[in-house]
């Protein structure tokens, strides 16, 4: 350049180019995050150990709602056969205010259809008890003291909102006890 002297040469430079109000600004807002309290892993720790709890708890003292309806003392039970083959034990007891339906031995069905156990309240409003593509299920329902009776049907991939109208079987409530049953209990 000109031969002239730069004033800046001379003055000492400062080495981090402002890089200290970086490092300010970060502790800064670390400081300002604050850490959680020790108290809150203590209540999530206790939450999960009752919920834990509960679950262990009703499973130990329930069973499935079908075996409450054929497991309880009052319990009648019924064997009825299937159109297209295999059988549904069907329960009720009134102590438990529960219905069983437990299908067994059927006939597989290709991917498109299912069996369903159906019941069927006073008020016309119907549930689905179990649903199966062939293999053994069982499942019940409660409560079940305005249940008047219970269908078995083969209907679609897709459960619709009521039975179709050929059924693989149909009982009225009360059930009609086995004759076998009593006698194997």
């Amino acid at each position: 350049m000109n031969g002239s002297h730069s004033q800046h040469r001379d003055e000492p430079q400062e080495e981090n180019l402002g890089l200290d109000l970086v490092s300010q600004v970060a502790s800064s807002s670390r400081a300002a995050k604050k850490k959680p309290k020790r108290w809150i892993f203590a209540v999530t720790g206790l939450a999960i150990i009752v919920v834990l709890a509960v679950v262990i708890l009703s499973l130990l003292n329930g069973g499935t709602k079908a075996s409450k309806a054929a497991d309880a003392a009052d319990a009648i039970t019924q064997t009825v056969e299937l159109k297209s083959g295999g059988k549904a034990v069907l329960s009720s007891s009134e102590s438990e205010n529960a219905v069983g339906a437990e299908l067994s031995e059927l006939p597989a069905l290709d991917g498109s259809e299912q069996y369903v156990a159906w019941a069927v309240r006073e008020s016309g409003s119907i549930s689905v008890i179990v649903s199966s593509t062939g293999e053994d299920a069982s499942a019940g329902l409660t409560p079940a003291d305005d249940v008047i009776a219970l269908h078995i049907t083969v209907e679609g991939s897709k459960i619709p909102e009521a039975p179709s109208a050929d059924a693989e079987a149909s009982v009225d409530l009360p059930l009609a006890e086995d004759k076998a049953a009593k006698y194997e209990k």
